[in-house]
């Protein structure tokens, strides 16, 4: 990298890339999982019998279906209880969390605080577009989660296989007060390509692949442009507190006009946005 810049020339940029190919296999539990939430017929069972092959899996779910926040203390001493009381669906959500939590929990590459708000932005996003697809039949709610959580997978493989770059260009975001995105595009390598370049690796379903790779640029995706403008517009309202001026871009409305998502709608889901934020800090405080 120059001297003084973070800009970075096509032999960093390609070093930077090659480097994805060294990227390990999914663990065989999180593929797994991705898998019962893709099938449309998966049973409690299949999840539960998941959960219990993993017994660091086991403990989470149990100690978060006992806490407090869910008023079992103490109650739940079986996975199967746990589901019954969460949820299939809850439940399918917490395990996708842990695991990818999990798999990037290398302390070294990020700080407390930049793991905090990268998580937290991952859980509002997969949250928000949750609640989108209980009005749009064409996408599932567990699919909308999962695209939700895994839209920035880019930048938390950018802080592992890139993280000078990647600090150097957060802080200049930071100073300038401007996205993280919008300071990527003028100084080389963008995680949304790094992300593309790791959905291909790991064999990614195509939409999660588009989701990843387009949803700063929905207008650009030639494939499953539904579900790349749900996460746009998830990630704008995750994004709101910080960047509100987002809400009503020409390219947000452009977006919510071909979901059909009326000027209600959309007022609705920002005024539930505190109530999203109360379940992502509880959730981060069960699994951080």
């Amino acid at each position: 990298m120059k001297s003084g810049s973070c800009l970075m020339d096509d032999q960093e940029i390609h070093h930077c890339i090659s480097r994805i190919d060294d990227l390990p296999p999914l663990p065989g539990a999180l593929q797994r999982l991705m898998e019962i939430i893709h099938d449309e017929v998966a049973s409690p069972q299949e999840l539960e019998s998941l959960i219990l092959y993993d017994q660091s899996l086991s403990a989470r779910i149990l100690r978060i279906a006992n806490s407090t926040y869910y008023g079992r203390r103490g109650e739940v001493r079986s996975i199967s209880k746990a589901v019954l009381n969460l949820g299939f669906e809850k439940v399918k959500s917490i395990c996708l969390c842990a695991l990818l939590m999990e798999m990037f929990a290398d302390k070294r590459a990020l700080s407390r605080p930049q793991r905090e708000t990268l998580w937290k932005h991952a859980f509002a996003t997969a949250r928000i577009a949750a609640e989108m697809s209980t009005r749009r039949p064409w996408l599932d709610k567990g699919d909308a989660y999962l695209l939700g959580l895994l839209h920035d997978i880019g930048r938390l493989l950018m802080a592992v296989y890139s993280s000078d770059h990647y600090q150097t260009v957060e802080a200049l975001a930071h100073k300038r007060k401007l996205p993280l995105w919008c300071v990527e595009f003028h100084y080389g390598l963008l995680h949304t390509e790094v992300g593309k370049w790791a959905a291909l690796r790991w064999g990614f379903h195509e939409s999660l692949q588009r989701v990843i790779e387009f949803h700063h640029m929905p207008g650009k995706s030639t494939s499953y442009a539904p579900e790349v403008k749900t996460i746009y517009l998830a990630n704008v309202l995750a994004n709101s507190r910080e960047y509100p001026e987002l809400v009503d871009d020409p390219c947000t409305l452009a977006c919510c006009k071909d979901l059909y998502i009326s000027e209600e709608e959309w007022n609705g889901y920002r005024g539930v946005l505190s109530d999203i934020w109360l379940e992502v800090d509880q959730l981060w405080s069960l699994l951080g």
